[in-house]
């Protein structure tokens, strides 16, 4: 995100590697967090089940699909428009950018309650 605000406000110059660079980090991260949702599927059926920890991972699943979902729908709307992109008003633009960052804020939670699980509750801890 950091560098699709740069580029946006430096967009002369030396800073034209900044949006294909943007570009690629969105997708190979959106390709990451479907990894991450489908190997936190796999893990919900054979790590060891913490009773006190049910609430708070029924939590994590659900944020981490909000995740995978907003920044499938960033990464889609990015390649949908790649040859309009430039044409586009700003204001599209800026409204991307807040898309990207409602995307991050809940990519943070779904990282906080993983967290949670691991070092509050022991889950995937070998006891």
């Amino acid at each position: 995100m950091a560098l699709a605000l740069i580029h946006q406000v430096w967009k002369k110059g030396d800073w034209e590697w900044l949006e294909p660079a943007s570009l690629w980090l969105l997708w190979i991260g959106t390709l990451s967090a479907a990894a991450a949702v489908g190997l936190g599927l796999l893990a919900e059926e054979t790590v060891p089940h913490v009773p006190a920890a049910w609430e708070a991972m029924e939590e994590h699943e659900t944020l981490a699909f909000w995740t995978l979902g907003l920044f499938a729908a960033l990464s889609l709307t990015r390649i949908l428009l790649r040859k309009k992109w430039d044409s586009l008003a700003n204001k599209w633009k800026v409204i991307f950018l807040g898309g990207w960052a409602v995307a991050i804020g809940v990519l943070i939670a779904t990282a906080q309650h993983g967290g949670d699980l691991v070092y509050n509750y022991g889950v995937g801890f070998i006891k």
